[in-house]
Order: structure tokens, then C-alpha cells, then sequence
């Protein structure tokens, strides 16, 4: 982790997320705030953008509710054939 203080050293963004290809950085101000910035792959955010997605979130909630369509014991036969 690598703690960058933009106040005084004032590094361009281009910098700062080149350091953050490599580890977290963390931005504080002189306030005491502090804010960190991390490289992120694909598929972390595509899982924010699903766990933000009222539409399928409902969808899930209202599928889980629904009955067994098909016994545990009669997938099984299908899927040994």
C-alpha cells in the first residue's frame, strides 16, 4: 500500500493509477480523509453492476420463491442416463 498525500507532492492521475496497477493507494487529505484507489478486473465489476440491478434482484427473489419443478430423486435418474 502506498500513501500519497496530494497536498504536497501533488502527483498527476496518471501517476497515481500507474501506482495503483501494483497495490492499493491511498489518497489522504490534510483534513485527516482519506480515500484509496485499487486496480479493478471485469469481473468485479460486473458483479457490482448485478448486485445494483433491482430488475434482477427481483427476478431472483421471485424465482427462489417458486416450487421444485422437478424431484431431486427424478434430475438424478435423467442425468445417469
Amino acid at each position: 500500500m502506498t500513501v500519497i498525500e496530494p497536498a504536497e507532492t501533488q502527483p498527476t492521475l496518471e501517476e497515481v493509477m500507474g501506482l495503483a496497477k501494483d497495490e492499493v493507494v491511498v489518497l489522504r487529505q490534510p483534513d485527516g480523509s482519506a480515500f484509496a484507489l485499487a486496480q479493478l478486473d471485469d469481473f468485479e465489476v460486473e458483479v457490482e453492476r448485478l448486485r445494483n440491478n433491482p430488475d434482477l434482484l427481483s427476478f431472483l427473489t421471485q424465482h427462489s420463491r417458486e416450487a421444485a419443478r422437478i424431484s431431486l430423486e427424478d434430475l438424478r435418474r435423467e442425468l445417469v442416463r
